[in-house]
């Protein structure tokens, strides 16, 4: 028999947020990289580094783009899983006292 697990909804729940968090945190570095890119492009004066510059700068934006739909995707997941296990919980809970009302 295996050894099994136990899953602490509330544990479920903060990390969901943590990945939100971390969301945030990615979009705010990314506008930050963009721009820092676009802004070097601006002022580099060479039409090769120029067009290397904005080229990163098209494809950081798509990276970052690409990542913050990842941590969405993981954070909606995670709540997700908590709320399903809240709610199995919940039913569990539910089905026990309805059975021991009857064995009274």
């Amino acid at each position: 028999m295996g050894q099994g697990f136990s899953v602490s909804v509330g544990k479920l729940q903060a990390g969901s947020q943590e990945i939100s968090g971390l969301r945030g945190r990615c979009l705010i570095i990314a506008a930050d990289a963009v721009d820092a890119l676009a802004g070097m492009a601006g002022s580099a004066g060479h039409v090769g580094l120029v067009s290397a510059l904005g080229e990163a700068e098209s494809q950081g934006g798509r990276t970052f783009s690409a990542l913050s739909a990842v941590y969405q995707h993981v954070s909606f997941g995670v709540a997700v899983s908590a709320e399903t296990y809240a709610d199995t919980e919940r039913g569990i809970a539910a089905q026990a006292g309805t059975i021991l009302g009857r064995l009274r």
